[in-house]
């Protein structure tokens, strides 16, 4: 009897006699070979370090107090991710490093985007040369691994990833995870240095999760690769399946107890363990999953059309168009990938995967109804798919001609396959350039789409057509008369307009359905201003400062209404602690100026009862 886990990788199939392209033989060739791809990756994405700012990206780095000071380092590790807008809201998104990677960034490049996106297509690049060690480790073939890398680099599917800074989460997460499960594999490969080798997987891996929680799915690819490669033999099949589980979960065991202390602080920091936007029936949340992964499916196969919102929503009843035809292609889709992975434990491997990292975006209700689709989600289940694309390549073999050692029609359809993903990407990355093209996109990708309705009447208002605004938000609202943002946006909206009956309505409806966040309470506080009830102006300025003391203008704001009440000591110091937050705060600094003026012309000239007298010669 033997057992043991059996790597699929380049030694083993050395060991085993595996035939060598000529190529192998020259480690300069790989060398050159994978160089080009990181380069043709690069290229692909070059004209992102011209685009700007846009979307989540505006809150995240433009109005992120947070990245101002490592002050604020503690809080990148207590607080979601959004703190620094919602400080008491309970969020979903415990991404730590993902914020010290944006400290980093504004301490290198300030608010200069160029620099931000550079950063962004670098880590892409990074993720492109891991991914062809971890497909060269378990494919076995270097040329492979190459296609792989090829495909994985210029697919347009990761445009999320690599031309939006707010998507850099994706390829930071391929950093650390991808890395952490090769040196997974070390532990079995190189038994003198195996505690030396999990000690570096469990960092790497405990660090992949500060970055995003889809890094939770390690445990799970460990534990089915370690099930696809222990072979027993001279057992029944239900001792060989016992016996298989039993080291499959060995080698998952240090991964699983490392998760759960990451689960227990992120439980304490979010105030749970996850706060859906939406209490959905489990019926609803299963009819869901055809629409969306045909929709993965369709893109990995054939990425045209690709936009940062789509138009999916919540399914809660069966239908033929929505479920029935969605599910049938699914299932096809993953019978002929079963048949094919029973016949090679390469495609087993890639398999793996492409289908484990989707499990965690099919809890559709934390993301919110037409929130949970989106072409960044599939970054990390691209890997598998690359993989898988790359085997296929490799089967192509039609005639004798050869091209450095390779069939001819296998390294032309990889050129041709390289040039039409190549095209799609900078073809379609455009729409990350400003902010213009990225709302006007969503809008005609998504045109039913609430949310991305409400982005793009946000936009149409900061370019002073605000009427087209409110027609967009009042159409929102009728869908969703309960949404604190629509609300609010409607409020301010109308603030803006000078319309401030109106804003005091929405504004106040906004507090209502959502106190702990600032924003509506400071807008309305604004609205009361001008219309001369400073107490209350007063009394909602404050509620937004107790609930987000950090956020910019807040107590500016509140150093102009304590200033009209005569209060100048305490408008001074409003003004100094928005000084702190923000020292090139020249309205503040120029109302800090004035109040000193005008309290030193109200002390009184101290004139001294009598001349000091002179001391010893003269001195005084």
């Amino acid at each position: 009897m033997t057992e043991g886990l059996t790597l699929t990788g380049e030694r083993v199939n050395q060991s085993r006699g595996g035939e060598e392209s000529p190529l192998d033989a020259s480690s300069r060739a790989r060398a050159l070979c994978i160089a080009f791809v990181l380069v043709l990756t690069f290229l692909a994405y070059v004209d992102t370090l011209s685009f700007q700012f846009v979307h989540d990206d505006e809150y995240q780095i433009l109005g992120n107090v947070y990245l101002r000071s490592w002050s604020y380092l503690p809080r990148y590790f207590t607080k979601d991710v959004w703190a620094f807008m919602h400080p008491n809201y309970p969020g979903n998104f415990y991404r730590p490093l993902f914020l010290l990677w944006l400290r980093l960034n504004y301490l290198l490049f300030g608010l200069h985007p160029w620099g931000w996106h550079l950063t962004t297509v670098l880590a892409h690049v990074g993720a492109t040369l891991l991914v062809y060690r971890l497909a060269r480790r378990l494919l076995g073939d270097w040329v492979t691994a190459t296609f792989a890398a090829l495909v994985f680099g210029l697919h347009p599917i990761h445009i999320e990833g690599a031309a939006w800074i707010s998507g850099v989460p994706e390829p930071l997460l391929a950093l650390f995870f991808i890395p952490a499960f090769l040196c997974h594999l070390n532990v079995r490969d190189d038994p003198r240095r195996a505690r030396a080798w999990l000690a570096a997987s469990l960092a790497l891996y405990g660090l992949a999760m500060l970055v995003k929680e889809t890094a939770l799915v390690l445990p799970l690819l460990i534990l089915a690769s370690a099930w696809l490669w222990f072979d027993v033999a001279g057992l029944t099949r239900m001792k060989s399946c016992l016996r298989r589980f039993g080291a499959s979960l060995r080698c998952a065991a240090p991964y699983l107890a490392l998760t759960v202390p990451y689960l227990v602080v992120r439980s304490v920091v979010l105030k749970g363990f996850q706060n859906p936007n939406a209490e959905l029936p489990v019926s609803t949340i299963v009819f869901t999953w055809p629409s969306l992964l045909w929709l993965y499916l369709r893109h990995l196969v054939w990425p045209a059309g690709l936009c940062p919102f789509y138009g999916l929503e919540y399914v809660d009843h069966p239908h033929l168009g929505t479920v029935v035809l969605p599910a049938a292609a699914v299932v096809l889709a993953a019978l002929g990938l079963g048949w094919w992975a029973k016949r090679s434990q390469k495609v087993a491997l890639a398999s793996m995967w492409l289908v484990l990292p989707v499990l965690p975006v099919l809890n559709v209700q934390v993301f919110g109804n037409g929130q949970f689709a989106h072409d960044r989600y599939l970054y990390l289940p691209s890997v598998g798919f690359c993989m898988l694309a790359a085997l296929a390549l490799r089967q192509v073999k039609v005639g004798r001609t050869e091209i450095l050692g390779q069939p001819a029609p296998q390294v032309g359809l990889v050129l041709v396959l390289a040039c039409a993903l190549g095209v799609s990407t900078t073809s379609q990355d455009i729409y990350y350039a400003n902010r213009t093209l990225f709302y006007m996109h969503s809008h005609a990708g998504a045109p039913n789409n609430d949310a991305v309705k409400t982005t793009l009447a946000g936009l149409l208002g900061e370019q002073g057509h605000l009427d087209e605004a409110v027609k967009l938000y009042q159409q929102v609202l009728e869908h969703e008369p309960n949404s604190w943002l629509v609300n609010y946006d409607l409020g301010y909206a109308y603030y803006l307009m000078g319309k401030l009956d109106q804003a005091e309505r929405y504004l106040s409806r906004a507090t209502q359905l959502a106190p702990h966040k600032p924003g509506g309470h400071f807008y309305l506080g604004l609205t009361e201003l001008k219309m001369g009830r400073h107490a209350e102006a007063a009394a909602d300025i404050r509620r937004a400062l107790a609930i987000s003391p950090d956020t910019d203008n807040y107590h500016f704001a509140m150093g102009m209404v304590l200033k009209l009440q005569g209060d100048l000591q305490g408008a001074r110091e409003e003004f100094q602690a928005e000084l702190a937050l923000n020292p090139k705060h020249s309205a503040a600094r120029e109302q800090v100026t004035e109040i000193d003026t005008v309290l030193r012309s109200r002390q009184p000239e101290v004139v001294p009862d009598r001349p000091p007298q002179a001391g010893p010669l003269g001195k005084r």
